[in-house]
């Protein structure tokens, strides 16, 4: 076995990174990946590898994307998206819980971070998912503070081109090889780890150790135990080799826990899909059921339970999915009608629920079995606001009065049809609970001290999220804390 300076654990987007970054300051890197090659990349392939970073506009944002033509190019409005605006919005979504220190540097450091994956090798294309932006005729105008770009081909298509960015510059990745233990020297800093292969166990010495193998997500025991009553039951929506170990392992050697324990990101997803047995790809983001904003949500009793105007969908759709888990049978349905169809996404054509449809909302609520829709829908259009103008570009104000729970924002009378009923569960993405880190990416003991050799990146990092986050914030703290990780873990 060759010599390694640097053993990054996990082979997401995060850990990549990470490994090209330690490999790039002369590191010799092994990335060490438990699931098989076929079913690599952790959470990166169910995702859309979004990039959010603060940028001055559309002229920055075409230095991403040289492929595009003059005319694609001047159909897009894209305004300034500064990082006083992002770092705002976390603190605003987190409820002012987030750590100050790790989102500045993640704030700060996002434009940095996505000129050197370009600087890398990666590409990118425009993200033209309709919760980020709306066409206007021949234009396509972005949201504020929304996503522009992401990696060429979703998650998958950004983790093939870093695994082939990692494989010229000559960074090993071992297969089917488990992480067991974290080895510490004399002093207490780690030095290499413990494996199991399909010979065993062994140990694989180096100088420093980078945590990237995500959160708890998929292991059902933990679920229970520090999200809740009912958490084993939901379906994780990425990979099943998400359970922990990095966790357990860093924790056994006194690492400080941080962030939102009991909190995840957590989405609307297809009923079927829902109960689907874990352990089976249920698809990427081809499950997702988010455009609530545009419709109503109500139970399985025919009520509505949450605003779903309260804000753009990219900074509420992760903390709406535990509401769902908590109303009776665990369901929910999202009602649309004719006026809003062009305005979905595409996941619902693989939402894994057939829509329910009717030419009433009387002949829904009896094909549903929900009497009490018809009261809820006609209260619903009695209390939207008219008087105010609809505009999904910003935060309009056109909400409902005299209703609970109102909708905020985006309230439009469900009267045209015909209607449409779709069901959907819970489903979660990732923790918020993880390890405590500096801004350097060195993981912290119960004391706040650095445990030399050890740092962390990606949704096994806690602190920055709590209840909440905001769409492509996740896969950037990633790619941030893995380039300084992985630079400053060659260090050592």
């Amino acid at each position: 076995m060759p010599d390694y300076d640097v053993i990054v654990v996990g082979a997401g987007a995060a850990a990549l990174v990470a490994g090209v970054a330690a490999r790039n300051e002369g590191a010799r890197v092994l990335v060490l990946e438990k699931a098989p090659k076929e079913l690599r990349s952790g959470n990166c392939r169910f995702a859309g590898a979004t990039c959010r970073f603060w940028h001055r506009g559309l002229q920055e944002i075409l230095e991403f994307l040289p492929d595009l033509t003059e005319e694609e190019a001047q159909s897009m409005i894209v305004p300034e998206f500064t990082a006083d605006e992002w770092y705002n919005k976390i603190m605003e979504v987190t409820e002012e819980r987030a750590d100050p220190k790790l989102t500045e540097t993640l704030v700060t450091e996002s434009n940095a971070t996505a000129r050197w994956l370009k600087d890398q090798g990666v590409k990118f294309e425009v993200a033209t998912n309709k919760m980020f932006s709306v066409r206007e005729g021949d234009k396509l105008r972005w949201k504020p503070q929304h996503i522009v770009i992401r990696g060429k081909g979703g998650g998958l298509g950004f983790a093939d081109a870093m695994f082939d960015i990692a494989g010229r510059k000559g960074v090993e990745v071992l297969y089917q090889t488990k992480v067991v233990k974290l080895l510490c020297d004399s002093r207490g800093a780690v030095r290499g780890v413990t494996v199991q292969d399909r010979e065993g166990f062994r140990d694989i010495p180096s100088k420093a150790v980078i945590l990237a193998c995500g959160g708890f997500e998929s292991n059902r025991e933990w679920r229970a135990r520090y999200l809740g009553t009912g958490w084993d039951l939901v379906r994780p929506r990425g990979t099943r080799f998400n359970t922990g170990d990095g966790l357990r392992m860093a924790l056994e050697i006194g690492a400080q826990p941080a962030g939102h324990w009991s909190g995840c990101n957590a989405t609307a997803i297809g009923y079927q899909l829902s109960r689907v047995p874990e352990g089976e790809d249920i698809g990427g983001l081809d499950h997702r059921s988010n455009d609530y904003n545009v419709g109503v949500e109500v139970n399985a009793n025919g009520m509505r339970f949450l605003d779903e105007g309260a804000d753009y969908t990219a900074f509420v759709y992760s903390k709406y999915g535990a509401p769902i888990l908590e109303q009776p049978g665990a369901i929910a349905w999202q009602i649309f009608d004719a006026k809003v169809a062009h305005l979905m996404q595409e996941e619902y054509r693989g939402h894994g629920s057939t829509a329910v449809t009717a030419n009433s909302i009387e002949e829904l609520a009896e094909q549903l079995g929900m009497p009490a829709l018809n009261k809820t829908i006609g209260e619903f259009n009695a209390a939207v606001r008219e008087d105010v103008p609809l505009n999904y570009l910003v935060k309009d104000g056109r909400g409902t009065v005299g209703i609970t729970p109102p909708k905020s924002n985006w309230a439009r009378k469900i009267d045209e049809p015909p209607f449409l009923a779709y069901a959907v569960g819970c489903g979660i993405t990732y923790t918020f609970g993880g390890l405590k880190i500096n801004p350097r990416a060195q993981v912290l003991d119960r004391e706040g001290e650095v445990i030399p050799g050890l740092y962390a990146t990606g949704e096994i990092v806690g602190g920055v999220w709590h209840k909440n986050y905001t769409a492509g914030g996740g896969v950037m703290l990633g790619e941030v804390f893995g380039r300084i990780g992985g630079a400053n873990a060659a260090g050592e």
